[in-house]
C-alpha cells in the first residue's frame, strides 16, 4: 500500500478519535492534568502545584467527577470514584494511564469489586485517551486563564475556592453544546440512564474498603498501622486477608479463602487512621461512603417519620370527624 509512518499514526489518531462506547456508564475515562499552581498553605510566599483529577464518561462527554488537589496520591483518585459512583452508578469499564496512582493495588482491587474492568493505556499512546484529552485542552481555554487570573490578582488562594469556581464551570460545560456529539454532555447522559448500574450502598461501603496480607503470629496477633489486634485463635501462622476503612482502624475485618472469620479486636490501638491518608486541612476528610449513607439513613428516617405522623393525623381527624356526625 506504501503507507508511511507518519499515515499510519494519522490513521490510528483518528480511529480513536471516532470510537465511541454506546451507553452511558460503558467507559469512563482518568487522568490527571497539572496546569495550575495555588499558594502553599504552609508557605503563602511561594506557590505549589495543584493537581486536577478527572473522571470523563466515554458516550456523553459528561464529567463524572473532577477535584483539585495538592498532590497525586492515591486516596485522591478514590475520593474521586467513590463521588462519580455514589452519583452515577459503575462503570463497566475503566481506562487510564499507567501512572503509579492508577497501578496502585487498591485501585485493583477497588474495580474488581464493582464487576469494572481496569484497562491501563499503552505507554505513548496519548491518543487512546482522546477523550479526556480533549477535556483536558477545553480545560486550558476556557479554565485555566481566568483561574490564573484570579490567582494573580490574590483573589482565588485556597484549594476551596479552587475547587468551588470548578464546580461552577463544569455546571456550565455539562449544559454545553459538544462539539463531536451535538447535544449537551447532560442531555447525552440522562437520555440513557436506565441502563446504567448502581450498587446498594451497603456493598459499596465494602467495595471501597482496603485489603492487605498479613501473617498472623503464633501469638495470635496481627499488626496494622502500629496498631495490635487479636484474631482467631485458630488462624496462628497462617496467611490472611484483611479489609478495612482507612478513615477507622478499628474495625479490621479478616478473611481467608474468601471465607469472613470474626473482625480482629484491638488489643493496642495507637493510630485511629492510615498514615497514607493525606493530612490537607482543605478537603474533607470524613469517608464518603460513610458520611453519604448516614445522610440517606437519616433521611429515610425522617421520611417515615412524616409518613407515620400524617397517618395518626389523617385518622385522629377522621374519627373525630366521625364522632361529629353521630353527636349530629
Amino acid at each position: 500500500m506504501g503507507w508511511s509512518k507518519k499515515d499510519i499514526y494519522r490513521a490510528i489518531k483518528k480511529e480513536f478519535r471516532h470510537f465511541e462506547h454506546e451507553m452511558p456508564n460503558d467507559c469512563w475515562q482518568a487522568d490527571t492534568q497539572h496546569t495550575l499552581y495555588l499558594p502553599d498553605p504552609k508557605n503563602p510566599g511561594k506557590r505549589k502545584k495543584a493537581y486536577l483529577i478527572a473522571i470523563i464518561d466515554d458516550h456523553s462527554r459528561r464529567i463524572m467527577h473532577a477535584e483539585f488537589f495538592m498532590e497525586e496520591k492515591y486516596p485522591r483518585l478514590e475520593r474521586c470514584v467513590q463521588k462519580a459512583v455514589l452519583r452515577f452508578g459503575v462503570p463497566n469499564l475503566f481506562f487510564c494511564d499507567n501512572g503509579s496512582v492508577y497501578s496502585a493495588k487498591q485501585f485493583q482491587i477497588m474495580c474488581a469489586r464493582m464487576g469494572t474492568k481496569l484497562i491501563h493505556a499503552k505507554p505513548y499512546s496519548p491518543e487512546s485517551k482522546g477523550k479526556i484529552g480533549k477535556f483536558f485542552q477545553y480545560v486550558d481555554s476556557s479554565f485555566t486563564g481566568e483561574a490564573n487570573l484570579l490567582i494573580n490578582q490574590g483573589k482565588l488562594t485556597t484549594l476551596k475556592q479552587l475547587n468551588g469556581y470548578l464546580r461552577s464551570w463544569l455546571e456550565a460545560y455539562d449544559n454545553r453544546i459538544h462539539r463531536s456529539t451535538k447535544e449537551t454532555p447532560k442531555k447525552r447522559y440522562e437520555a440513557q440512564t436506565e441502563h446504567t448500574r448502581h450498587l446498594p450502598m451497603e456493598m459499596l461501603k465494602e467495595v471501597f474498603l482496603w485489603e492487605e496480607d498479613r501473617t498472623v503470629r503464633k501469638t495470635a496477633i496481627i499488626e496494622v498501622e502500629g496498631n495490635r489486634y487479636d484474631v482467631d485463635s485458630s488462624l496462628r501462622g497462617k496467611r490472611i486477608q484483611i479489609r478495612y476503612n482507612p478513615f477507622d482502624l478499628s474495625i479490621i475485618q479478616i478473611w481467608k479463602d474468601d471465607e469472613r472469620y470474626e473482625d480482629a479486636k484491638p488489643a493496642e490501638l495507637r493510630n485511629q487512621r492510615h498514615s497514607r491518608l493525606p493530612a490537607d486541612t482543605e478537603v474533607d476528610q470524613r469517608p464518603i461512603i460513610a458520611s453519604n449513607f448516614l445522610e440517606q439513613l437519616k433521611k429515610k428516617q425522617e421520611e417515615e417519620k412524616r409518613k407515620r405522623v400524617g397517618t395518626t393525623s389523617f385518622a385522629m381527624l377522621k374519627e373525630k370527624q366521625s364522632r361529629g356526625y353521630k353527636e349530629c
